[in-house]
């Protein structure tokens, strides 16, 4: 894995893409250990065994929060749920990210799209690039299929093929189930998953925390443990 220059001049924008991936193109059933004997990516999702209310416990999009993170170079990130959609004939929970340079200008922004089915599995059905770099796409729309984000109850070993297209290929493994991270200017308890990317455009190694009732708090390089991002805040206002 390659730690140079360029790398780290694009790291905000490959961490603000990797915060909340998605999944496109039709790959094949998840490989490794798999989960749960999901079909993951899902080819054909029914709208009735979804739902828009996103209440997981490692990312609840209730209450309308909106979550602060600290990025490299003094850039910062600020996620914030932004109503409800329909993707692929499903109801799904939107959710916005604006990517600010250090001097607060607006260098990023994405809309991505989240249904949770009926056992309490996330899945992301699409994003949607407003402003900077990264790739479209939508469940249903161009072979594109909706992925896993957090299986309801993750394990240890737990894995699976999130994305996979002509331009990037991601695979996710639950890490760890009580990791201690450092977040909101403290110590927090979260779920560990590594997030390996690799495409024309991307080549990385992340690992992302999910602490229970926040949502994710902490993105690491997984090679170094450098800091990528770490939530500061999170506003239920």
């Amino acid at each position: 894995m390659r730690h140079d220059g360029r790398r780290r001049a694009a790291a905000v924008s490959v961490v603000g893409a990797l915060l909340l991936a998605g999944c496109g193109g039709t790959p094949p059933v998840s490989p490794t250990a798999g989960v749960d004997e999901l079909t993951i990516p899902t080819p054909d999702p029914d709208p009735y065994d979804f739902t828009a209310r996103v209440d997981h416990p490692l990312f609840p999009l209730v209450d309308d929060p909106t979550w602060t993170y600290e990025g490299p170079q003094g850039s910062s990130v600020e996620l914030s749920v932004d109503g409800t959609d329909l993707v692929d004939g499903v109801e799904v929970t939107t959710v916005r990210r604006v990517l600010l340079d250090r001097r607060g200008r607006t260098v990023g922004e994405r809309r991505s799209s989240f249904a949770q089915d009926n056992d309490g599995n996330v899945w992301s059905f699409g994003r949607e690039v407003l402003e900077g770099d990264g790739e479209s796409w939508e469940a249903g729309t161009d072979g594109a299929e909706a992925g896993l984000l957090l299986p309801a109850t993750p394990r240890v070993g737990d894995a699976w093929l999130q994305q996979e297209s002509s331009a990037l290929t991601t695979t996710v493994e639950v890490l760890e189930l009580d990791a201690r991270v450092p977040a909101l200017g403290g110590q927090v308890e979260a779920v560990a998953t590594r997030d390996q990317a690799t495409g024309t455009e991307v080549d990385e190694d992340v690992v992302r925390y999910y602490a229970p009732g926040v949502g994710i708090v902490r993105v690491e390089d997984a090679v170094t443990g450098e800091p990528l991002l770490e939530l500061t805040e999170v506003d239920r206002s």
